[in-house]
């Protein structure tokens, strides 16, 4: 998707002036045609994201009262089997297609966000598992943080460090820094069990999922 100039500066939320100094003196990535400033709206949030510059979405972040209990986050309905796609930007775009958010939520944003975080350094953690997450929050207009867990129907390659192809993606989308890094622990622990792997590489029941992190998962302040 091409942005123009005044596009970018809100998108950035900087004047528009600054835009085209950044862009004329080479440190914004653009396209000169026929004099006119044209930016492709994935690398300026490359761009972005890279450099830790705030991105403004025009919605108001709402810090939330607390954190669902992680069987809440794990809900039957949150489950999606058999996702296709040979690569992780096919996967990603089915499971968005199916990943249940509000209907007035920009899909293709998240979507050129979650690709552009990826570039930066991969999500995949090792043991076939990936959590495709965002370092700048997006708030959807949802009240608490949406999680999805998504089986491919292949595996596929994402650079893990031990070079284990993915076959389980966690799409986590969070309201707030704080909230973000809490949800990742908590995430960060079941993925070190290896009877939670397990379960996942066998592609057991979400019943079978859920009952597992009830009795395993920590109750209240331990799960920081």
């Amino acid at each position: 998707m091409e942005l123009n100039a005044t596009e970018v500066a809100n998108l950035l939320n900087l004047p528009e002036r600054e835009v085209r100094e950044l862009a004329r003196a080479g440190k914004l990535p653009h396209l000169d045609v026929q004099d006119r400033l044209l930016f492709n709206r994935q690398a300026i949030l490359e761009w972005a994201l890279g450099r830790g510059h705030p991105l403004a979405f025009a919605v108001e972040e709402i810090e939330p009262a607390g954190l669902p209990p992680l069987a809440e986050l794990f809900a039957p309905d949150r489950f999606h089997f058999d996702v296709p796609g040979r690569t992780f930007g096919e996967v990603l775009r089915a499971a968005l297609n199916v990943f249940q958010l509000p209907p007035e939520a920009d899909k293709d944003l998240i979507y050129d966000l979650l690709i552009s975080r990826e570039k930066l350094m991969t999500t995949a953690l090792g043991d076939g598992l990936a959590v495709p997450h965002l370092r700048v929050p997006v708030v959807v207009n949802v009240a608490r943080p949406t999680l999805g867990i998504f089986f491919t129907r292949e595996p596929i390659d994402m650079g893990a460090l031990d070079g284990k192809p993915v076959h389980t993606l966690f799409l986590l989308l969070s309201l707030t820094p704080r909230q973000h890094l809490e949800l990742l622990a908590r995430l960060a622990f079941l993925f070190r069990k290896p009877e939670f792997v397990k379960l996942l590489r066998e592609r057991a029941k979400p019943e079978a999922i859920i009952e597992w992190i009830e009795r395993a998962a920590p109750k209240g302040k331990s799960s920081k």
